[in-house]
């Protein structure tokens, strides 16, 4: 009998967590869910969480390194920036095709746009400012703000990704221009590191199917 594959288990998991989620509603069992369940959701959220700006740093370095010529990089830079720019700009007229046609939020009511609005005050406060500041800063901006200025203070937050990327990819650069005898311990650093945080994905995504589960349990129980 062929092993089930990993998608078709986290699929699978998000059924079974939807249905249960259901049922638990139904008969009341919310806070045993909240209690026992919801937080191996989190602990699997957070572990995603926390190996993401390692497995960034790791294997972006790792990858530029081994291209071993600088000019492979520029022709890989080009086109990576060529992919990005066209995706953006579709991700974009798809965003406002879609909301033009679905209009979504259009058949809230006001009691329930009202509850929304009371519980996240705060968060919509924040970015109406947000977005109002957006305005007033210059075309360049986005350059500066992808440079960091302390790679630990950005590495602290991975709301701080584009900086670690681009420190990462930085930081491979540079070993692609020393000579080899220099970047050789370094490599083999990058190499061993990026090994151990592959592994700890594999590791961490042995426990995606239960932890779909009990996330879409919690979630239903708190929605539905």
């Amino acid at each position: 009998m062929p092993k089930l594959a990993l998608h078709w288990k986290i699929l699978i998991g998000i059924l079974v967590g939807i249905v249960f989620g259901i049922l638990f509603k139904t008969i009341g069992w919310q806070s045993f869910v909240s209690d026992w369940i919801k937080p191996f959701g989190v602990i699997f959220i957070n572990l995603l969480k926390l190996i993401a700006i390692p497995l960034i740093f790791a294997s972006l370095i790792k990858g530029v390194s081994d291209l071993h010529d600088i000019n492979k990089f520029k022709l890989m830079g080009l086109w990576t920036f060529s992919i990005y720019v066209l995706t953006t700009v579709l991700a974009v007229i798809v965003g406002l095709v879609l909301v033009n046609i679905i209009h979504p939020g259009l058949g809230i009511g006001q009691e329930t746009l009202e509850s929304i609005s009371g519980t996240f005050a705060s968060t919509i406060s924040g970015k109406l400012e947000q977005a109002s500041d957006t305005k007033n800063i210059g075309p360049l901006q986005f350059l500066v703000d992808m440079v960091p200025d302390n790679i630990f203070a950005a590495a602290s937050s991975n709301g701080n990704m584009l900086k670690v990327i681009f420190f990462s990819v930085f930081f491979g650069i540079g070993l692609l221009l020393v000579d080899n005898t220099s970047a050789k311990p370094v490599k083999d650093f990058i190499n061993g590191l990026n090994e151990v945080i592959m592994k700890m994905v594999d590791l961490i995504m042995l426990f995606a199917p239960l932890c779909r589960i009990c996330a879409y349990m919690s979630i239903d129980c708190r929605n539905t």
